[in-house]
């Protein structure tokens, strides 16, 4: 009997510390196993919901022996998730009450589109259950006529005849036509307050998204076209223009827009003539540290090395600029700052910003014009929000400078009044200062340190 007993407690003693090691391993009590069960699911619409709306519904979830966990909600479209929610659950008995999905309206949307909500209760232990219901989303009602706001402004834009997905705003009567830049928003009733569908800011230009009221505006830019009436697209979400585009040529080469700039890459031989056409202002829109222009014929001259060279050009500062964006010291060097352009007519956007290594617009390429010789002419001016220009040299787009020139006390020569050495390696303006344009001519044949700089005032 002694044996049976001694027996009987090693195999308790074993057991208790069997189970003491599974507390200490998982931390918490364990469940046996059990599912969550799914009833009394009903939804707030049989087949259709409009999109911009919410679809509504009520689920009991019960489990028998394990506690509830969460209740995972997905809204489909197709083989898309378009939305998710995880819905904490307690207990073993859950009632959720006209729980709202909502229903966005987005770009693309197709008539009718098939759709499905993806209910799934888990428990503690990670047993789930799912239901799907299956629906269809259906666009929403939109007017004859909706409303473009920009700059203070409201026009209206109608439902075209021909696309009933497009909308178009009268032809301009402007000779300038629509502006060719601007932001704003697209209502479905003439006050915004009022309206129940607003279209504003979107990733990219020129595209728009549903937003509320007092969202972000859409950025419309078709620079370089002339833009008689604009148009919108509810399908697609997409802005657009009617209008004509301008032709511009250098070489027989056209200029492609894109991201507002025309840009080309075109071969060039030094000393070889050639013209250019399409442009409105060519006098002041060619670059002077590339091309010299004969006006008594209209050709212009390759000054610089042989080779591919990229051009850009903006009617917005009706300048073209010519670089390699790859290219680095001592190939050429960079200017970068603000307060200056390479345009020879100053533009008031240029009066704020500025150390963008990005935008062409932005920078200087400072070009080789003779052995250990380097040129770049800019427009200078402290009418800056920051009340004065501040440019520096740079060996390349990454904030290098190892293997830029190092400008000292002396290195300046030529048209200074005014202009003055910067407390990092470039130039400043100062006390007597007068705006202009002025043309930066680099010597760095002497070595590092002992690099010259000659200003010359060619303009105001």
């Amino acid at each position: 009997m002694m044996k049976h007993n001694n027996l009987f407690l090693w195999l308790l003693g074993l057991t208790v510390c069997w189970l003491a090691s599974c507390s200490e391993e998982d931390g918490r009590v364990k469940y046996p196993y059990s599912c969550p069960e799914l009833s009394g699911l009903q939804f707030s619409t049989t087949d259709q919901t409009p999109a911009a709306d919410s679809l509504y519904f009520s689920v009991k979830i019960h489990d028998p022996e394990t506690p509830l966990s969460t209740l995972e909600v997905k809204l489909m479209v197709g083989e898309t998730l378009v939305s998710s929610q995880s819905i904490r659950t307690k207990g073993t008995d859950v009632s959720i009450v006209e729980k709202g999905i909502y229903i966005p309206f987005e770009a693309d949307l197709e008539e009718n589109q098939e759709a499905k909500v993806v209910l799934t209760a888990i428990n503690v232990e990670g047993s789930e259950v799912t239901q799907t219901f299956d629906f269809h989303i259906v666009r929403p009602q939109i007017p004859e006529v909706l409303y473009l706001h920009y700059n203070g402004e409201v026009v209206e834009m109608t439902r075209s005849a021909e696309n009933p997905y497009l909308y178009l705003t009268e032809v301009s009567g402007s000779k300038e036509g629509y502006p060719m830049e601007l932001t704003g928003k697209i209502s479905t009733t003439e006050s915004l307050d009022d309206a129940e569908l607003i279209w504003g800011a979107a990733e990219k230009s020129n595209t728009a998204v549903l937003i509320e009221a007092s969202g972000p505006s859409f950025a419309f830019d078709y620079r370089d076209w002339f833009v008689e009436q604009i148009t919108f697209d509810v399908m697609t979400f997409k802005l657009g223009v009617v209008g004509f585009q301008k032709n511009l040529k250098i070489k027989e080469t056209e200029l492609i827009a894109s991201e507002g700039l025309f840009r080309a890459q075109i071969s060039f031989t030094q000393g070889e003539e050639f013209e250019m056409s399409g442009f409105e202002d060519v006098e002041h829109a060619y670059n002077r540290d590339f091309f010299s222009y004969n006006p008594d014929n209209g050709k212009f001259t390759f000054l610089r090395k042989s080779g591919t060279w990229e051009i850009y050009y903006s009617s917005k500062f009706n300048y073209i600029w010519v670089a390699r964006m790859s290219d680095t010291a001592p190939t050429c060097f960079w200017l970068v700052g603000h307060g200056f352009t390479c345009a020879p007519v100053w533009n008031e956007a240029y009066n704020s910003g500025g150390w963008n290594l990005e935008d062409i617009s932005q920078l200087g390429y400072i070009v080789p014009i003779g052995e250990q010789k380097y040129q770049t002419t800019v427009y200078l001016s402290n009418t800056h929000e920051w009340e004065s220009f501040e440019i520096e040299i740079y060996s390349d787009l990454q904030w290098n400078k190892d293997k830029g020139m190092e400008l000292q006390a002396g290195s300046l020569s030529g048209d200074t009044d005014g202009i003055e050495l910067s407390a990092s390696n470039g130039i400043t303006s100062g006390d007597g200062f007068v705006p202009g344009y002025y043309r930066l001519t680099f010597d760095t044949s002497q070595g590092v340190g002992k690099e010259t700089l000659h200003i010359e005032r060619l303009s105001d």
